[in-house]
């Protein structure tokens, strides 16, 4: 190998070499450097933008859920309460309590349907001879009770050239059916004794129809759990909102459950755009 030849190929190597350093050495730009450092800026400001409201869409998300939760618990309890077949517990508070006391009205009627006046009409507690109260009839043949106990009464019209009317009834209704009066002696009584379940409802009939509403009341609030359940997924609006809206008839203390349930539902529609199918659409 020759000196000259040695020489040559060291000198290709050296500027190889150098060429290698002088392309690690080289920067940017500082124009580069500026438009670099303005996209991280940007980045950095919209990102933290973008989500937050996500997370106040999620917030929303979870008040519907609770919303829709706490009514259909209230149906389930509810429907607990009809299927113990005490459904008074659920009205145990002031907002639903029963009045005490009736006001009892009646009219005194002939056969042919004319109204009675002055008719003598007294009050009796059932197996009393002591009456409570009494009035007249008016010229419309209306007679009036008021602040009657809601237990078995009996009311007597006497009227001269009518035979007399008794009638016992249960005093749960204001309005009574009227008393159609015959001609003849008043010292005649026609007895007319209470016959409660004449087109009314039989006990066995009562508790089937509280049994059944139990159960239907209980399934739709199981429903409407399903629905707060779809809620918190995200994935189908529709199918949440169908299911939150079975969920209504779990009528949780009567009108308390159904209103959160609404309320939740027109909330869920506020933030229907984050469920998959609605973005799908």
């Amino acid at each position: 190998m020759s000196s000259k030849s040695f020489e040559e190929r060291r000198a290709a190597l050296r500027e190889r070499v150098q060429k290698q350093i002088t392309a690690e050495d080289t920067i940017e730009s500082p124009s580069e450097l500026d438009s670099a450092n303005t996209t991280i800026e940007r980045e950095i400001v919209v990102k933290p933008m973008i989500d937050l409201d996500y997370d106040d869409r999620e917030k929303i998300r979870v008040i519907v859920a609770v919303l829709i939760l706490v009514g259909s618990i209230l149906g389930i309890i509810s429907g607990g309460i009809l299927l113990q077949g005490n459904p008074d517990e659920l009205l145990n508070s002031s907002l639903f309590n029963e009045v005490e006391t009736v006001d009892i009205t009646g009219q005194v009627l002939t056969v042919d349907g004319v109204t009675l006046e002055n008719a003598s009409v007294e009050l009796f507690e059932d197996g009393s001879v002591q009456y409570l109260q009494s009035t007249t009839s008016d010229e419309n043949g209306y007679f009036q009770f008021y602040n009657v106990e809601p237990e078995m009464m009996k009311i007597m019209v006497i009227i001269d050239g009518y035979v007399s009317e008794e009638r016992t009834f249960l005093a749960e209704n204001g309005l009574i059916k009227p008393f159609t009066m015959e001609e003849g002696n008043s010292s005649n009584v026609n007895q007319e004794s209470y016959r409660g379940s004449d087109g009314g409802w039989s006990l066995e009939a009562a508790v089937a129809l509280s049994t059944f509403l139990g159960v239907i009341t209980i399934i739709t609030g199981f429903v409407g759990i399903q629905a707060s359940v779809e809620v918190r997924r995200g994935t189908r609006y529709r199918r949440t909102q169908y299911l939150a809206g079975i969920g209504l008839f779990s009528r949780g203390l009567i009108w308390i459950g159904p209103i959160l349930i609404l309320a939740g539902m027109a909330l869920n529609s506020l933030v229907k755009e984050q469920y998959e199918d609605f973005t799908e659409d």
